[in-house]
């Protein structure tokens, strides 16, 4: 099933600051989702909150939102994942109260 991306102030201001590279390798994974459904490595951490894996550490959280859209919520890598989280948890709480 695809799915609609889009994505908070948040995460682009975090993806403007990535390599060319990371950028490339984020939208290969980006566009496998909305074209097929396929999320490749992903882990539930709790309170709507996901996150996307690469072998190489780079992390990016996300939300499932209704109609089939992801909210992608905040990025960053293995060594500041704890921070990330939260941030990420509060991002995607701060979003749902604005929509309401």
């Amino acid at each position: 099933m695809p799915y609609r991306i889009i994505t908070t102030e948040e995460y682009d201001e975090w993806l403007a600051g990535e390599t060319m590279k990371s950028r490339f390798q984020i939208a290969k994974r980006l566009e496998k989702i909305e074209t097929k459904g396929h999320f490749g490595i992903t882990k539930d951490l709790g309170d709507d909150v996901y996150e996307l894996k690469w072998a190489i550490g780079l992390r990016v959280y996300y939300a499932y939102i209704p109609e089939a859209q992801i909210l992608l919520l905040l990025g960053g890598n293995k060594n500041g994942q704890n921070k990330d989280i939260t941030q990420a948890k509060k991002i995607l709480r701060e979003y749902v109260e604005n929509e309401a």
